[in-house]
């Protein structure tokens, strides 16, 4: 895109932003204009600039379109939170007297299987609460609710964020998944010796329990056979369910409605793992928030292999 030998080092102005976001969704510069309302030579000047500012290429053209570049993603990520204050700010105090919005963060399956039931619950207590859910990665979770960006959230691995502050609604160990009918559904317990022969499907290394697994399998001498990665339970559940391979897995909330055709069989040495509500640690919880968190622990489920912590 833009000659990027020299960096502007002025701070990148909101429209430049906008348009980068705007670009990131559409791939070209007449869409990005559409739905920004400005012309598509103002869109080009301001990614032109934005570049100029941070010193690299933000796209690629590629068969007609403008591909984001791993930096664009990277600087579109930190200026999420941005605009998210700035959203702040516009529903500030309009929404004392209209609808006020309670805004969860969480990844995909605690989405899918935990939230839908709850957030029924309280639309029905509380009709004047409109709920918007981020759906992201447990990361990206921490980051917003360190960043109050979000109002609280919901994730499947232990968070220690010195912005966060946590409670944990559920623990559980690690169990192996795989289809109803398998030879090893006999067994009540499984340990890396009686996989050895097993193809592996796991969560991508990022996350603090794959790490665990690897170490069990290696303190025991066996290899892990790894046939994939993911990183979203719910698809490798699936993954499972179309007979890949095996996965180590937190079996909460699949035991919620992801486990048609599968069966769980617990796995030693055991993998600790705990379901954690997140909140902002500066400043006072907000009041919809609070009253959402008991109703989600009030609603916890049991399941017969993961322990609700009420």
């Amino acid at each position: 895109m833009a000659n990027t030998a020299s960096v502007d080092r002025r701070p990148p102005s909101l429209r430049e932003l906008e348009v980068l976001q705007a670009m990131i969704a559409t791939r070209k510069t007449v869409a990005a204009a559409q739905m920004l309302g400005i012309s598509q030579p103002a869109v080009s000047r301001a990614l032109a600039a934005l570049e100029a500012h941070v010193g690299l290429p933000l796209f690629a053209r590629e068969g007609g379109r403008l591909v984001p570049t791993a930096d664009a993603f990277a600087l579109d990520a930190e200026a999420r939170p941005i605009f998210a204050a700035l959203d702040r700010l516009n529903r500030w105090p309009g929404q004392a007297v209209q609808a006020s919005v309670l805004r969860i963060a969480t990844p995909p399956t605690l989405a899918q299987f935990v939230l839908p039931p709850v957030l029924a619950e309280f639309r029905r207590l509380e009709p004047d609460v409109v709920a918007n859910v981020e759906i992201d990665t447990s990361s990206t979770v921490i980051t917003q609710v360190a960043d109050r960006a979000v109002d609280l959230g919901l994730v499947d691995m232990s968070a220690s964020h010195i912005g966060i502050h946590g409670e944990v609604i559920r623990e559980a160990v690690a169990h192996v998944l795989m289809p109803e009918g398998h030879p090893l559904a006999d067994r009540e317990v499984l340990g890396p010796q009686d996989l050895a022969d097993e193809p592996i499907i796991a969560l991508a290394r990022r996350f603090p329990e794959r790490i665990k697994v690897e170490r069990a399998f290696a303190d025991a001498g066996v290899t892990l056979r790894l046939v994939g990665e993911g990183t979203a339970a719910v698809f490798v559940a699936e993954m499972v369910r179309q007979r890949v391979g095996l996965a180590l897995l937190n079996p909460f909330p699949l035991t919620l409605g992801g486990m048609q055709g599968l069966v769980a069989r617990r796995f030693a040495p055991a993998i600790a793992y705990r379901t954690m509500l997140l909140f902002p640690s500066a400043g006072s919880v907000a009041p919809a928030a609070r009253r959402f968190a008991d109703l989600l622990l009030a609603m916890q489920p049991e399941d017969g292999l993961t322990k609700p912590i009420r």
